[in-house]
Parts: C-alpha cells; sequence; structure tokens
C-alpha cells in the first residue's frame, strides 16, 4: 500500500510539474495580456490578490469551425469522452465536435416519425454515458432524446398527472436544462416555475415536481401581512418560491443548481440537493458560496459544473468570473471578467470542464473561451486529489508548493494541517489550523490534545492541587493569613507616618493613594452586596472620583485583553486591526451618556444623586465585567467550540450582573421605589438613542458642510488658475 501510494503521489506531482512547464509554453504571453485579476477572501471578508488560476487559450466561434456564425450559443456540453456539444439556439441547432474542435456533427434537424424536425430555441443539453443526448427544446415545450447519430429517441411532452392540482392549469412546460442520473431518471429546470424542477422517470412518466427553494418570509414581512388590509395582501401575493435556472449532477448524482433570482439568489444561489430533494451543500467556507459576497450588486450565478474531487465552479454573469469552491465550500480561486478583451466574456451563459480544462460560453459574442489552468490551480488540484486518495504527505507537499506562490493563501495551511491532523501530529495541525484561521478544524485537534495531556499528566495535576488546597488549609489554621493581613496593615500605616511627618505633596499623594484604594475596595463590596453597599457608598461618601476613573481604565483594559487574548476557537477578530480608541469609546460613551442623560431626567424626577454620585454608583456597575474578563481569557484557552456556550454563559452572568448593580445604584442613588426606577431606566436608554442618532445627524452634517464648503474653495482656486 505505501508503494501504491508513492506512486500515485509521484505520478501526479510529475504530472503537474510537466502540465506547469507546457502550460507556462502554450500561455506565457497571453498571461501578459490577462484582462482579470485573480483575488480570494480571507477570514475577515476581505479580497486578497493571488496568483493567477487559469488562463485563457483560445475562443472558439462558428466561424473558425467552419460551420457558419453561432446565434445566440446557450449552452455547451462535454461528454465523458471529451466531446463538445454547442447548443446554437437561434440557429436552432446541436455542433457537436471533438476535443481537437474538429467538427463531429450538426444536427439541426431530425426524423419525427417520417417528418422533419427541427428545434425551436433550445436552451439546454445534456449527454449520457452511454451517448444519449436530451435537449431541451424551449421554445417547442419539450425536450427532445437522441441517439449518438441524431436520429429520434422519444420527446418527453408536458407532464401530465391523474392527481388533481398537481400540476396547475396555467403551467406552461419550458425546459431549460436538464440532467439525466444514473438510474435514467430525467430532472428538468423549467422557466418560472416556482415549485421546483420536475422528475421524470426512465419512461419519461411525470415523477413529481422536486426541491422546491423555499422561502423564508422575514419578520417585517410577517408583520406587514399581519397589518396590512385583504386587498393589500393580494397585490402582495403569497410568498412564492424562486426559481431554479440551470442543473448539473456530480459523481454521486446529486444536483447542483442555481438561482439567479429573487432573495434567495442573495443567500442561497448554489444549492445540493440529495434524492430526498434536501440542500446538503457544505457552506463551511470563510463565506458563503456566494461569488463576491461584500460587492453590489452581487454575483448572478447562471450555470454551475461539478467537478472532480468534490469540486464545483459557478459562472457569475454579473462580472464574467468564475468562482471554484471545494466540497466544503472554501473558495479555491477565482477568475474571468467581463468585456471584450481576449479572455474576457460580454455575457456568460454556460460553463463545463473536461478534466482541468474550463469552458465558458458567450450568448453576445457566440464564442467558447477555453481556459487552462496554471502551475497554481495544478497544485491546487493535485492537493486535494492526493488528500482525497490518502496520500497525507503528498497533499502537505502540493500545499507546501501552493503556498510558495501564494503565502496568503489560508486554505494550503489548512489542508497542509489536515495532512499533520490525519497522520496523529496534533501540535503541527494545531499550528497550521491556526494559520490557516480554521477554527473548526483547529478544536477538534486541540479537543484530542487536550484529551491526550490529560490522561498523560492527570495525576501529577491533582496531586498538585491537592497539596496546594493542604497548604491553603493549614495556613489557614495556622491563621497565615490573618497575620500576613495584620504586617501589611501595619506596613502602610508605618509608611503613612512617614508621610504624615515629611507633609507636604508626599502626604497629600499618600492620601489620596490610600482614599483611591479604600474607594476600590468597597467597590468590590458594593458588588457582592449592592442594597447596603450603594446605601453606604451615597450616604458615607466611601466613593471617589478617582475610583471611578480607575475602574473605566480596568474595565477597558480588561475589553481589550478579551479582544487581543482570548482563546483562538473562540475568537474570531483581527488582532491586528486594534483600534485602542474605539475600544476605550465603546467603553466611555456609553457609560457618559448614561451618567449625563441619567442625571438630566432624574434631575427633573427629583431624584436625590448628583451626577457625581452617578458616576460613581455606575462604575461600580462595571466592577462584575472589569473581575470577569482576566479568568475569562484564560479559561478560553482550555475550551473546544462545543464549550463555548459554557464562555458566553459566564459572559452573560457577568453583563446581568452588572445590569442589577446598574439598576440598584439607580434606586439607591435617587432613592426611587421598584417602578420609578424602571421607567427612569428606560426613558435614560430612549435618551441615549436619541443622542446618539443626533450625534450621527449631526456628524454626517457637518462633514457634507465641510465637504461643499471644500468644493467651493477648489472651484474659486481652480478658477483663478
Amino acid at each position: 500500500m505505501p508503494v501504491r501510494r508513492l506512486n500515485r503521489s509521484a505520478v501526479i506531482l510529475l504530472t503537474v510539474i510537466l502540465g506547469s512547464l507546457l502550460a507556462l509554453t502554450c500561455t506565457s504571453e497571453v498571461g501578459l495580456a490577462v484582462p482579470y485579476t485573480s483575488y480570494i477572501y480571507d477570514f475577515w471578508g476581505r479580497a486578497v490578490p493571488a496568483p493567477q488560476a487559469y488562463l485563457p487559450a483560445r475562443t472558439v466561434g462558428g466561424d473558425d469551425l467552419g460551420v457558419g456564425s453561432f446565434r445566440d450559443l446557450r449552452d455547451l456540453f462535454v461528454d465523458k469522452s471529451g466531446d463538445i456539444y454547442l447548443l446554437d439556439s437561434k440557429n436552432g441547432r446541436l455542433v457537436i465536435v471533438d476535443s481537437n474542435w474538429t467538427v463531429r456533427r450538426v444536427i439541426d434537424q431530425f426524423d419525427n416519425g417520417g417528418v422533419p424536425d427541427r428545434f425551436n430555441a433550445p436552451e439546454g443539453v445534456f449527454v449520457t454515458d452511454s451517448g444519449r443526448i436530451y435537449v431541451a427544446d424551449t421554445g417547442n415545450g419539450r425536450v427532445v432524446e437522441l441517439d449518438r447519430s441524431g436520429h429520434l429517441v422519444r420527446v418527453i411532452g408536458a407532464p401530465r398527472s391523474s392527481v388533481s392540482g398537481v400540476i396547475r392549469d396555467t403551467f406552461k412546460f419550458l425546459p431549460i436544462s436538464i440532467v439525466v442520473d444514473g438510474s435514467s431518471r430525467l430532472y428538468v429546470v423549467v422557466k418560472g416555475e416556482p415549485e421546483g424542477i420536475l422528475e421524470f422517470s426512465p419512461d419519461g412518466e411525470f415523477r413529481q415536481f422536486f426541491g422546491a427553494p423555499r422561502v423564508t418570509p422575514s419578520l417585517a414581512d410577517v408583520l406587514w401581512s399581519r397589518l396590512a388590509t385583504r386587498q393589500q395582501r393580494e397585490r402582495l401575493g403569497l410568498f412564492i418560491p424562486t426559481e431554479y435556472n440551470s442543473i448539473n449532477i456530480d459523481e454521486q448524482g446529486f444536483l447542483f443548481l442555481t438561482i439567479i433570482e429573487g432573495v434567495a439568489a442573495k443567500t442561497e444561489p448554489i444549492r445540493r440537493l440529495s434524492p430526498s430533494g434536501r440542500d446538503v451543500l457544505r457552506r463551511n467556507g470563510f463565506t458563503d458560496p456566494l461569488g463576491d459576497p461584500l460587492v453590489e450588486p452581487p454575483s448572478r450565478f447562471v450555470d454551475v459544473v461539478a467537478r472532480q474531487n468534490g469540486l464545483y465552479s459557478a459562472l457569475d454573469m454579473q462580472r464574467g468570473r468564475v468562482f471554484t469552491y471545494d466540497r466544503n465550500g472554501h473558495l479555491l480561486y477565482v477568475f474571468g471578467c467581463v468585456g471584450q478583451q481576449y479572455g474576457a466574456t460580454a455575457t456568460p451563459a454556460a460553463i463545463d470542464c473536461w478534466g482541468d480544462t474550463i469552458l465558458v460560453a458567450d450568448r453576445i459574442t457566440n464564442q467558447v473561451t477555453v481556459y487552462e489552468p496554471t502551475e497554481y490551480a495544478q497544485l491546487i488540484h493535485a492537493a486535494i486529489e492526493l488528500y482525497e486518495h490518502g496520500d497525507y504527505n503528498g497533499a502537505a507537499q502540493a500545499w507546501k508548493g501552493v503556498l510558495a506562490l501564494n503565502a496568503n493563501y489560508d486554505r494550503a495551511y489548512t489542508g497542509i494541517g489536515l495532512s499533520h491532523f490525519m497522520s496523529g501530529e496534533l501540535v503541527a495541525a494545531m499550528e497550521y489550523f491556526k494559520l490557516g484561521n480554521d477554527r473548526a478544524m483547529y478544536s477538534k485537534a486541540f479537543r484530542l490534545y487536550r484529551k491526550d495531556m490529560a490522561t498523560k499528566h492527570l495525576g501529577l495535576v491533582l496531586s498538585w492541587i491537592l497539596l496546594l488546597v493542604i497548604v491553603i488549609a493549614a495556613c489557614a489554621k495556622m491563621k497565615v493569613f490573618a497575620a500576613l493581613m495584620e504586617w501589611l496593615r501595619t506596613a502602610v500605616r508605618r509608611v503613612g507616618n512617614g508621610a504624615a511627618r515629611r507633609g507636604g505633596v508626599t502626604w497629600t499623594v499618600w492620601q489620596w493613594l490610600v482614599t483611591t484604594i479604600a474607594a476600590l475596595g468597597f467597590s468590590l463590596h458594593v458588588a457582592i452586596h449592592p442594597f447596603s453597599g450603594f446605601h453606604e457608598l451615597k450616604r458615607d461618601r466611601r466613593g471617589s472620583v478617582p475610583a471611578s476613573v480607575c475602574i473605566l481604565v480596568l474595565t477597558i483594559a480588561g475589553f481589550v485583553i478579551i479582544r487581543q487574548h482570548t482563546g483562538f476557537v473562540l475568537n474570531a477578530r483581527d488582532l491586528k486591526a486594534l483600534n485602542i480608541y474605539r475600544e476605550a469609546s465603546s467603553i466611555l460613551v456609553p457609560f457618559g451618556l448614561w451618567c449625563v442623560i441619567n442625571w438630566c431626567l432624574t434631575t427633573l424626577m427629583e431624584g436625590k444623586g448628583s451626577l457625581r454620585d452617578i458616576s460613581i454608583a455606575s462604575s461600580c456597575g462595571l466592577i462584575p465585567i472589569m473581575l470577569f474578563s482576566v479568568p475569562l481569557t484564560v479559561l478560553s484557552h482550555f475550551m473546544v467550540a462545543e464549550e463555548g456556550s459554557f464562555y458566553y454563559l459566564l459572559m452573560a452572568i457577568a453583563v446581568g450582573w452588572s445590569a442589577v448593580l446598574f439598576f440598584v445604584g439607580m434606586m439607591e442613588t435617587h432613592e426611587y421605589d421598584f417602578a420609578t426606577t424602571v421607567y427612569t431606566g428606560v426613558f435614560t436608554c430612549v435618551g441615549m438613542a436619541i443622542a446618539l442618532f443626533v450625534g450621527a445627524f449631526l456628524y454626517v452634517l457637518v462633514d457634507q458642510v465641510a465637504a461643499f464648503a471644500g468644493d467651493i474653495y477648489r472651484e474659486l482656486v481652480l478658477r483663478r488658475l
């Protein structure tokens, strides 16, 4: 088995090297004039430059083939032998060429019961492994099945059902895309049909509507439908499912479909349906398979092709790009663009592949553009294939070759990590998973590593814990802690007496320091005993503004610690994008607004607290968040993803505790009853929202005025020049 794996790895890598040399020889001049750039999306959704994955090798039109110009090249298909089927829609013909682009046959008519018959604006073609040709004859409302020679086998017309209501009276059978599975079942996408695709038996009998892309209405839609009148609801219509526009089938018999219009086109434009009609497409990448997820207008996938080893490529009609994903939904590479240059497409209509070669049909230029993989894409394909066949070391070497060409390729780090993981090298796997920002796999590796460490060192850890408990118990029994505290008080008293003798600034600073520390200590008491604590805080003035400032600073520090040092599995933040001013403002702005607006409201509502009292009491409300930040951060380094709920539960407890302290602090500070405290708090929150809205409005207004003034100034200066 090792020898066979070694031979397979060597063959694949040698093929990649030879193919790369051939690609460089054939496309070196072309590569200089490629009209598009390549990129990949990182974990935070940012487009990162990447090497070219595919380069245009040639373009082929009808005149190049000697069959006359194509008119509306709607679809293409590559069969298992490499023959290419080009569907020339407006000319009503199917042109068949071999892999060398030599014309084999042109099917523009066929004998139908002794009568010559023709296609009428066909839009889809599919060829089975046995050579049966299926054409979606859209204009004639039928599916035509032909043999290899172009002779008619049968015609499948509009579906019929003995069950009333299954097929609407207004239904029109306009097939636009078709596939046939290994059991000879036919699946047809019908134009304008929201009930899903149509499934036909091997005998051509209609079975069912299949895999309807149901739309889940938003909360706003539901509320509006409840409030609207009957006439308005009738005008709005039902929440009708969106329709599919293309279909493809993979090696396992699962159906790939695309949605180009409607809400679903923005959220789930690609679906992979199981035999039960359930969408099983994996969406585990940094972004879902949406094409360009953050660019407007969104990508519009007009076609999709299933490839080897779980890969699939989707054709974006909006920008002429081809997005290729692996079986888990990770984006591998992007290429292509819209344009008139060589290598670009005007209105891409269909995509298919022959091995690693990708063909794209353009219905405006009526040409097929052939794209060949570069060394970069070939290494990616080789790495995935080697991993799929269990050659983890070979896959790791191929991924390292990818990293040599693109050090920003996160998927390569994950691929190397997977190879180490499958080989049992957990520490190395975690390192590469971290470099690849793959938190799910890092969590799996860490779980096994943690279990291994616990098994090896559990006895030692328990021994140390037992020893620590014994030492603490002995110290408590011998009153060591009490003696230590007494010694500390004596030392502080001596330092204070020395400062008092010296007087001046030293004594003032000492008094300030002692008062602040005492106020901080009492703040902890307030957090544990809120009712009595807040009462004493105001009555005995045991708080101080410096202590409040210290709590705010420590809370900000806690937020920064959480942001920067939370365990990798539970921390999805970009550590390089730390903005200390933003972190500070996330605490100071809400805190300041709360204090000021609460003081303004309670002044009108006979509240007894001053702005100082409110600030000191509110700062005590931040104590739980401040206290929880460091322990939670430490704890997060020992957690896996499944235990994240426990982490967030502890964080919620800290926030809830703070909310209780804010509430009790406001009630005791202003001497309110429960009900008054509730609506005062609500009004304070509303006031904060209004203040933020007004602030944002003024900011935008000032920015617009400044921009207008700048434009006027530049206009005057330019006119003088």
